[in-house]
């Protein structure tokens, strides 16, 4: 696990190695093991390289890596766990010189020599890297490749000379002299929605992210194009059904795969653990990682103080006594928590209004005082296998309102005038449904969308705001769809070409493919790369292994939920390993205490001085007497609209601190 940072003026000299250099140190607390340049002779192509050591910690598998005739490069941040059997193949062919003893990053550098881009179909792991193909001389070329499903972020922007830069975090590119920081107002417009910026979009204007499962490659002309290699398309491949696949004979498969996973990401030079819970994910984690080990498995678990109903200690820490973990605890507290703003908008590059990512520092930090530098957590299994409670809310709403209403049938609605009339202000969840029903829009647009509806349109009256043009130097990375100030438009983009090759309850389906689409890669993985690698941890993601992911999109969607029971066979799977109540206890969440927080000490009124002394507000993104109001309300215990107002002050905090650069933001 590692930064990455490169340069790219193709037919001349771009950025000094010094200035690269610099980009890159940046990022020293993503690899403070090691460090590394390499330029090419014409100083056309920079890579820079920030190390942190867990496959191969020799010196001689630093990086930046070149090959014998130094005609390709490699820089790389991630891990390969299936190096090893790949080296086998490639060491049997004999073309091959070899100077580490078993590092992944030169076996991708030699896989790249031997099979061009498709080297990362065989690759099991994730990453972003960058290559350096100057073989052909006169026509050199960099390739920029993130992960099947973005574990790993790669970001790009081109300077006003002409210049690609890119790096691992958006930090080392504004580092750069010739890029400079400006909000993009479409990106922030989508930021409000969904609580990140969809890629490629960012909240800076003219740095792109490259999306899951892509790849952009710029050739010696500098002209840039995108590719996606890899999709877990529901409609690509054909649905198992009932009498494809019995529910125990799935239940059998999916432990295997399960174990076959976690297996590889227990490949590790150096100390590994995980991330325990209490809850289904991260106790079979456990369960399954001691079965393949001979020492006890590390646990660490977080908590608030004087908030038990949060807290999941009880039920971590008797995972741990069964398994008789190595077990870890640790507490935080609200003045930590507000103490610890300024940096985390810092640490994210761009906002993402996720507060699991306050515990998620504090638990990466015990992480690494405990000595342990890898860990391995449940981000995924919600995602594919209808965990969370609103799969099956929606499965209703598109039964009861939805299909019927696209259908024509609008009995229904019957009801709705008494309620509008009881209810002054109303606009209604249903009405919402509906009215997505018969203008033809999707149904489900994400997890974690914020604001919509009629508390949209008053949060963000002049849409004017937000108009601006966006140009975008790829070729076929940035869509027309998410250029549009209609956060549907995002939706439509990713799952529109779905319809017609589900079966129904199609929404069952579309949910886990917009999840892995847009939620996962730059809001749930996003998060945890950006709070681990904060303090030099590394976290794996077993649940997310590609042969896990194409299992559990060919499954019929009655394993996954059933009798409004989520995770139905990933739990059916827990069954021999974790005790019958903790397995169907109700789901409770990693979050922090936000609805408790706005309200005590002085959280709540840091919250509201920082809006009234923002930019944003003052500039007419918001209305503020509006959204003064709702915090307000919420200050006073009367709110309920927690989600909201961390959207808006995190991206408040973040504009402070990153444009108009206010120490003092909280």
């Amino acid at each position: 696990m590692c930064g990455i940072v490169g340069s790219f003026k193709p037919g001349a000299a771009g950025s000094d190695p010094d200035v690269v250099a610099r980009m890159r140190d940046r990022m020293s607390h993503r690899g403070p093991d090691g460090l590394g340049i390499w330029t090419t002779q014409d100083h056309s192509c920079t890579f820079g390289h920030r190390r942190l050591s867990i496959i191969d910690v020799s010196v001689n598998a630093n990086q930046p890596m070149v090959n014998d005739d130094a005609t390709v490069a490699l820089v790389f941040n991630g891990e390969i766990y299936n190096h090893a059997d790949i080296r086998k193949e490639l060491e049997a062919l004999g073309k091959y010189s070899w100077h580490t003893d078993h590092s992944d990053t030169e076996m991708m550098l030699h896989a790249y020599e031997e099979w061009g881009l498709d080297c990362v179909k065989r690759f099991y792991g994730m990453f972003a890297f960058a290559v350096y193909d100057g073989r052909d001389p006169g026509r050199p070329a960099v390739h920029l490749v993130r992960d099947r499903v973005g574990i790993k972020p790669l970001y790009l922007t081109k300077t006003p000379a002409g210049e690609w830069l890119f790096a691992s975090e958006i930090r080392a590119l504004l580092s750069h002299p010739q890029v400079s920081a400006e909000m993009d107002r479409t990106a922030f417009w989508h930021y409000l929605t969904f609580i990140v910026a969809p890629a490629p979009l960012t909240m800076f204007r003219g740095v792109f992210k490259i999306p899951a499962g892509h790849r952009v490659t710029i050739d010696w002309r500098g002209q840039a194009t995108t590719t996606g290699w890899w999709d877990c398309d529901p409609g690509r491949s054909r649905l198992l059904s009932e009498q494809d696949i019995s529910e125990p004979e799935a239940v059998q498969e999916l432990t295997r795969l399960l174990k076959q996973s976690i297996a590889r990401r227990m490949v590790s030079d150096v100390p590994f653990g995980v991330l325990l819970s209490g809850g289904v994910d991260s106790s079979l984690n456990v369960a399954l990682m001691s079965e393949l080990m001979t020492r006890p498995v590390t646990t660490f678990t977080i908590g608030y103080e004087g908030k038990e109903s949060y807290n999941e200690f009880q039920f971590a820490r008797r995972i741990s006594a069964r398994y008789q973990t190595d077990h870890h605890e640790t507490f935080i507290n609200a003045e930590e928590a507000q103490n610890f703003l300024p940096l985390l908008v810092r640490l994210q590059d761009e906002p993402i209004a996720d507060n699991v990512c306050i515990p998620l520092y504090f638990l990466a930090r015990l992480v690494k005082q405990s000595g342990t530098t890898v860990v391995q957590v449940g981000e995924g299994a919600d995602e594919n296998f209808l965990g969370y409670w609103w799969c099956e809310h929606y499965r209703q709403k598109y039964e009861s309102i939805y299909r019927p209403t696209r259908n024509g049938v609008h009995g229904w609605r019957r009801w709705l005038p008494a309620l509008k009339a009881r209810t002054p202000g109303f606009s209604g969840e249903d009405l919402e449904i509906q009215r997505r029903a018969e203008s033809g829009q999707e149904l489900f647009w994400g997890g974690a969308v914020c604001w919509w509806g009629e508390m949209r349109n008053r949060l963000t009256p002049r849409r004017d705001s937000f108009v601006q043009p966006v140009d975008c130097p790829v070729n076929g990375l940035l869509p027309e769809a998410l250029t549009t100030l209609d956060s549907h438009d995002v939706v439509k983009h990713y799952v529109g070409s779905l319809n017609g090759h589900l079966s129904e309850p199609d929404v069952l389906q579309k949910i886990p493919y917009l999840e892995m689409k847009l939620r996962l890669p730059e809001h749930l993985l996003m998060r945890v790369d950006k709070l681990t690698m904060a303090h030099a941890v590394e976290a794996r993601v077993p649940f997310l292994d590609h042969d896990v992911v194409d299992f559990a999109t060919r499954l019929p969607p009655s394993y996954k939920l059933r009798d409004g029971v989520g995770k139905r066979i990933l739990k059916k799977a827990a069954e021999p390993y974790i005790d019958h109540d903790l397995i169907y206890r109700r789901k409770q969440g990693f979050g922090a205490p936000m609805e408790e927080w706005f309200r005590e000490a002085d959280f709540g009124r840091r919250s509201l001085t920082a809006f009234d002394r923002s930019q944003l507000a003052k500039d007419g993104f918001f209305d503020k007497d509006y959204f003064r109001g709702l915090l307000e309300a919420q200050i006073r215990g009367s709110g309920g609209h927690s989600f909201q107002l961390w959207t808006v002050l995190n991206a408040v905090l973040w504009h402070a601190s990153w444009l108009e650069g206010r120490e003092d933001c909280f």
